[in-house]
């Protein structure tokens, strides 16, 4: 169990480059959005592309990472959008533009954006269960399921007609004629162990965020059925991260919970975009969890499609 990067999933590890990649994240202007925006251009990225809400924060990390970058003599572009993913149509238009500036003046294969990283989200503490106003909750599930969703759908917007479906009454959308482009994408959900934990006074956040990342496992069932499976889907829990949202929410300082730095949560996902990382796509993780331990599993999770899901086991039980 880490509390801190190691070298296995450090960025500057060339098994875990990300060279002439474009990544995009949402909420990337600070806490671990900002941090994953750091992780991926130490990686090498060819573009960093960062959404939230406010401008003056968009600004502020805009100007940090290109001084970061050109002081280490890195090349990597960042481009900041300002809008909420709330909102379909503007998230959409913030994809088709990000299309548009990579194939600009480029020849060859169009371009498109890679990664993504689903990493805003609704914080909501401290009140019981039926003690929180219902417009928290109807903001959280509007944040942390429809606005990552708006996110995913803008990504795979090229490929969506294509997933295959199989209704349950048999019926099965019709792909056959359609072709899609084959590039290898993958998604990064944000997750919490929190649903899964006794962890008072988090019910908006942890119902929306489980919500989500609840679609993304039915989602990487259809889009896997795709020819190479190009698409990957990692939903991960980040750690307990001091971050500047848990701060406004908490007294973090009278907590004693086991905090991790994080750069552990950036890091897990720049190695979780990784070719060696393939074999978890579809799988819950966990950022504390050692990689190495996970690679030496390579098998088992082949051999045990339910190892690290979230699922119901149910054992028999004899009733007299």
């Amino acid at each position: 169990m880490h509390h801190t990067s190691y070298p296995a999933i450090s960025p500057d590890n060339a098994q875990n480059s990300a060279a002439r990649k474009t990544v995009v994240i949402s909420g990337g202007a600070g806490g671990i959005g900002y941090a994953t925006a750091q992780a991926f251009s130490v990686a090498g990225a060819s573009t960093i592309v960062i959404f939230t809400r406010r401008q003056t924060a968009l600004d502020e990390a805009k100007a940090s990472l290109d001084a970061e970058n050109s002081a280490a003599g890195r090349k990597t572009q960042v481009w900041t959008y300002q809008l909420d993913i709330q909102n379909a149509e503007a998230t959409q238009s913030a994809f088709a533009s990000i299309r548009q500036r990579l194939n600009k003046g480029e020849e060859g294969d169009e371009k498109d954006v890679d990664i993504i990283v689903c990493n805003a989200a609704a914080l909501a503490q401290g009140s019981a269960t039926l003690d929180f106003d219902m417009e928290v909750y109807r903001n959280a599930f509007a944040t942390n399921v429809i606005g990552n969703l708006n996110f995913v759908r803008a990504f795979l917007a090229p490929e969506a007609s294509a997933i295959p479906f199989v209704a349950i009454d048999g019926q099965v959308k019709q792909t056959t004629s359609l072709t899609y482009p084959s590039r290898k994408k993958t998604i990064l959900d944000v997750s919490t162990v929190a649903p899964l934990t006794d962890f008072p006074g988090t019910a908006p956040y942890s119902a929306s965020k489980l919500a989500f990342t609840s679609i993304m496992r039915t989602l990487y069932t259809e889009a896997s059925k795709l020819k190479d499976s190009p698409i990957r889907i990692h939903s991960f829990n980040p750690g307990v991260i001091k971050t500047p949202g848990t701060k406004d929410l908490l007294d973090v300082d009278a907590l004693d919970l086991p905090w991790v730095d994080v750069s552990l949560a950036a890091h897990f996902a720049v190695w979780l975009a990784s070719p060696a990382a393939a074999f978890t796509s579809g799988r819950f993780m966990v950022s504390n969890w050692d990689v190495e331990e996970l690679l030496a599993e390579e098998e088992r999770f082949a051999a045990e499609p339910d190892l690290c899901s979230l699922v119901l086991n149910l054992r028999s039980v004899l009733v007299f």
